[in-house]
Parts: structure tokens; C-alpha cells; sequence
């Protein structure tokens, strides 16, 4: 009896042994250097190649916005040693906001960094390829990284746009008042009839 019961434990932990290897196979196995999937189809090539597209995009993303900030770092030192805004500084800083707009835009709509893939969403097998990809490049922290950065610049350039603003407030408010000015004194030379010819 001993032995029947030694070999039905024995029969079960083999059972439980290639449970396990073929969950182990089933599961995708993600590395910095491959991707192993179960079945190669167009799902999974549809899934691979969507977390590739969005890591290499983030890098170009991230390249930009690092040249955005360097743009941006040259208007404040401009502005630091003058005191003002030179018209190429201006023209240059409206296209730094546009661009800044336009990259944000681009990594939500059109990269759908922060929505899953309709793949994933219809297979659970390929909802953990694209899961364990997305951790295993970062794609998370890598977008948050740079939306950071797009904010600093945002916050900065609507410092920026505010003193514009100001600057040219306070300039026509300074010829309404050379206005009222001209106009006073046209009424005073009027009233007293030297203006009368």
C-alpha cells in the first residue's frame, strides 16, 4: 500500500511538474535582447511591433524635447542679459509652444502611449507579451520623464507669454496716453484761439 501511495504522490508532483513547464511555455518571456511568444502570428508581430514603435518614438520624442529645452535655455539667457525680447527670440518662442503642444499631442493620439493595444485587449495572451514589453522598455516612466520636461517648458513659456503680454499692454497703453496728450492739447490750443488761423 506503502508503494502505490509513494507512486501516486509520484504521478502527482510529475502532473504538477508539467503543469508548471507548460504554463512556463505558455507565459511570454520578455528580455532586453528578445521576445518569446507562443504562437507566432499577426497578433503577436501586431503587438511586438507596437511597444517597439512606441520606445523608439519616445526616444525621438525625448531627443526633440531635449532640443526644445536647449532652444529655450538660449531665449532665458537672452532675456537674462538684455532684459527683453528680440523679435527672432519671439517668433522663436511661439514655435517652441507650438512644438511642445504638437509632440504632447502626437505621444497620446497618435502613439496611444497610455492606451493598450486592441490586440491586447482581445487576448489575454497577448495582453501579457504587451504588458511585460512595456515594463521591460519603460515605457511608462520613460513618457512620464518626458512629459515632465514638456511641462517645465510649457510653464516656462507661459511666464514668457505673460510678459509679452504685458510688454504690449503697456505699450499701447503709452499711446493711448501720447492719444489723449495730442488730443488735450489740440483742445487747448482750439480754446484759446491760437490754433484758429
Amino acid at each position: 500500500q506503502e508503494s502505490s501511495s509513494s507512486l501516486s504522490s509520484f504521478a502527482s508532483d510529475k502532473d504538477d511538474e508539467s503543469q508548471q513547464q507548460q504554463q512556463q511555455q505558455e507565459q511570454p518571456l520578455v528580455t532586453n535582447e528578445y521576445v518569446s511568444v507562443t504562437s507566432l502570428n499577426l497578433n503577436s508581430v501586431a503587438v511586438v511591433s507596437d511597444v517597439m514603435a512606441q520606445t523608439v518614438a519616445l526616444d525621438s520624442y525625448n531627443d526633440t524635447v531635449d532640443a526644445l529645452l536647449a532652444t529655450f535655455a538660449s531665449i532665458n539667457t537672452t532675456v537674462k542679459h538684455n532684459g527683453r525680447f528680440s523679435d527672432l527670440d519671439k517668433e522663436t518662442l511661439f514655435k517652441v509652444v507650438a512644438q511642445n503642444n504638437s509632440i504632447l499631442i502626437d505621444m497620446v493620439a497618435k502613439m496611444r502611449i497610455k492606451d493598450r493595444s486592441d490586440t491586447a485587449w482581445n487576448f489575454s495572451q497577448h495582453g501579457r507579451v504587451y504588458e511585460a514589453m512595456k515594463e521591460e522598455f519603460e515605457i511608462e516612466d520613460r513618457f512620464q520623464h518626458i512629459e515632465f520636461k514638456l511641462n517645465l517648458i510649457q510653464q516656462n513659456a507661459k511666464f514668457f507669454l505673460e510678459i509679452l503680454h504685458n510688454q504690449k499692454t503697456n505699450t499701447l497703453e503709452w499711446i493711448i496716453i501720447v492719444l489723449i496728450a495730442f488730443e488735450c492739447g489740440l483742445m487747448t490750443l482750439d480754446m484759446t484761439g491760437v490754433g484758429t488761423w
